[in-house]
């Protein structure tokens, strides 16, 4: 599960929760401007602020965030491409998928 901690909402906090809402992978929000008694990760103050995390590693700058989420939705579109429930005909005989 993802983490994004933010401190102050701006743009690019509004852009990773609607890529993490719009690629549907579980994630949590956290505001840590307004929940005072959440805890950071050790080793991480509100200075390093955003930060993603998935319990095994850390994002702390805006561009590797944006790069890592970039290429993770590329990863689950071409992952989901292979697993659809679809079924694309071959023009030539339609009773088999290509």
């Amino acid at each position: 599960m993802f983490r994004f901690y933010y401190q102050n909402s701006d743009s690019f906090t509004r852009w990773v929760q609607d890529k993490l809402e719009d690629m549907v992978v579980a994630h949590e929000i956290i505001d840590v401007g307004k929940q005072s008694s959440y805890s950071l990760p050790n080793g991480i103050s509100h200075d390093n602020l955003p930060l993603l995390s998935d319990n095994h590693e850390r994002w702390t700058s805006k561009e590797k965030i944006h790069t890592f989420l970039e290429k993770l939705d590329q990863d689950l579109q071409f992952s989901r491409s292979l697993t659809s429930d679809s079924c694309y005909t071959d023009p030539e005989n339609p009773s088999e998928c290509l």
